[in-house]
């Protein structure tokens, strides 16, 4: 039995029908929250509430598109109505769009740039003040911003990603000075590469192999990585914490150069007698 950090509070987590945001809203509503599932598909959520309330998780549907600040008001509203408040906000769905968001910088599309930043951008502000405003009410909350290691590492043709997830670690912090006052709480989680497990002898296995051998700590992260350090961000442990980026990466952004690439040899367990 796990320990129920987040027992009575209620959480938004955007995007929550795969990877990173599916492993949070699991984690959440294992550790007591009664979790709304944030995403586009109807099959989907259903399918994972019908799963998850088999287990005796306590998880509603919240279907909407994060880009369309009405929807996202209404889910808000409705959390409020029904449950009497929202405690935890995790904004980590990414509208994708399909002209401009990839491809070599020179070639990009302006209305791929400006759609994308837009959507992106105002899904980010409408949902967090939305939020931000009930918490404000009742003088507590935690928001949970999803970023990337594409913030501070540029990844190759994807110009709007990384500055949309620079933008998005500058936002917490301005936010969070700015909710202080009324004891909301604001940070981010950087990820870096994020996998669900890839089935044995798979191509897509051998990639994380090769991959997980570029990161100091042997392995390329599983979305329960992100979800545990998200469930202390949303708990009362966490009280004193705003404003800050946690590194969920296995040391990635920490070296100099991938072991491959070292000067010197990488010591590991089997290296030493000690």
């Amino acid at each position: 039995m796990c320990d129920r950090l987040l027992a009575g509070k209620i959480a938004l987590v955007t995007g929550a029908t795969r990877s990173v945001g599916k492993g949070i809203a699991y984690e959440f509503a294992r550790h007591g929250a009664h979790v709304l599932i944030n995403g586009r598909d109807n099959k989907t959520i259903h399918s994972i509430i019908r799963d998850w309330s088999k287990q005796g998780l306590s998880v509603e549907a919240a279907r909407a598109d994060i880009s369309d600040p009405a929807a996202m008001k209404s889910i808000i509203d409705n959390a409020v109505s029904y449950h009497g408040s929202l405690d935890v906000l995790v904004n980590n769905a990414v509208v994708h769009i399909q002209k401009g968001e990839r491809g070599p910088f020179l070639s990009m599309l302006a209305e791929g740039w400006q759609e994308f930043m837009a959507k992106n951008l105002d899904a980010l502000f409408f949902t967090t003040q939305y939020a931000a405003r009930v918490m404000a009410n009742k003088r507590r909350g935690s928001i949970i911003n999803i970023s990337s290691n594409g913030a501070v590492q540029a990844h190759r043709q994807r110009i709007a990603y990384d500055s949309f997830k620079g933008a998005l670690e500058s936002f917490t912090r301005a936010v969070a000075v700015d909710l202080a006052p009324w004891n909301i709480r604001v940070n981010t989680i950087r990820p870096c590469a994020v996998w669900e497990q890839p089935p044995p002898g798979s191509e897509r296995e051998a990639l994380e192999i090769r991959l997980g051998a570029m990161v100091p700590m042997g392995r390329i992260a599983r979305p329960t990585d992100v979800a545990w350090a998200a469930v202390f961000l949303a708990s009362d442990k966490s009280e004193y914490i705003t404003g800050q980026c946690l590194n969920v990466d296995g040391g990635m952004l920490e070296q100099s150069r991938p072991p491959e690439l070292e000067l010197e040899p990488v010591v590991g367990p089997d290296s030493l007698n000690l």
